[in-house]
Parts: C-alpha cells; structure tokens; sequence
C-alpha cells in the first residue's frame, strides 16, 4: 500500500494527469473476473482503465521491500527496496517501464550518497527516495503542479 499512495500522491500533482483515487482503481479490478492463472497483471490493468474511462492504468511489483536492521548510524544489513512500474494503456499495450532497485550502502562504499542522506535510512524512506528518482524519468505529464 505504501508504493501505491507514494505514486498516488506525486501523480494526482503532475501537470496534464488525471488520476483516478487508489480506492477507485482497487474496485475497479475487483470486479474484474476470470481465471486468475490466465489473467495477467497487464490484461487486469487494461481492463480496469477500460472500465475506469481512462487512457491507462498504472501497475506495480515490489520485488525487494527490506529495513534496516540498527540506527541511523549503522545498520547490519541496511534498508534495501526494488520495485517495478508499468503504464499499461486500455489496449493493454505497455508504454512504460520503470525499474528502481536500492540498498544503502555504507560511507566507506558510497560517500556522496551517504553524505547526501547524513544516515542510514529507513525502507520507507529509501522507498520515497526510489518513487521520486523513477518519476524523473516518467514519461507523462509534465513535473511541476497542475
């Protein structure tokens, strides 16, 4: 749930979106049927924009979601967060994928990303870190407020 309000809340602010609210989306798919081994994610997101009105829908995977285990001056083994994002159109062609894979590593690995964090973070926050770098590169929509 945390990735979803993560894009939810970045999202509904960009310039030229319309987003639909998480809540509407979860019903939406709901009561999408078939057999769960024949449908795939793809064929789920393009049948809920279908029936959302919307160009497209926005789907993820969290693949690696672990916390640090210590405090924010040493951890054993730091946080590490992965996750992957598709705009997937109601045609169920795929338009965009977006991959983030992170785990902090520590100052004498990686100076300028420590230094720019001043500690070991949490998976939540290197999670708000991941969404943020990943919308970077999102390729709808303009950065800025509507």
């Amino acid at each position: 749930m945390l990735f979803r309000s993560l894009f939810w809340t970045r999202l509904r602010h960009r310039a030229g979106l319309v987003v639909s609210s998480p809540g509407d989306g979860g019903k939406a798919e709901a009561s999408i049927g078939g057999d769960p081994l024949k449908v795939t994610p793809e064929m789920k997101a393009a049948a809920t924009a279908k029936q959302l009105k919307q160009d497209a829908a926005l789907i993820g995977q969290v693949l690696v979601y672990q916390e640090r285990v210590g405090s924010r001056l040493g951890a054993n083994p730091p946080a590490s967060v992965g996750f992957e994002v598709k705009v997937v159109a109601a045609d169920g062609q795929v338009l965009w994928v977006g991959n983030y894979y992170e785990r902090q590593r520590p100052m004498t690995e990686d100076f300028m990303g420590f230094i720019h964090r001043w500690a070991f973070v949490t998976a939540d926050e290197l999670a708000q870190y991941g969404v943020d770098e990943l919308l970077k590169e999102f390729p709808f929509g303009a950065e800025g407020e509507k």
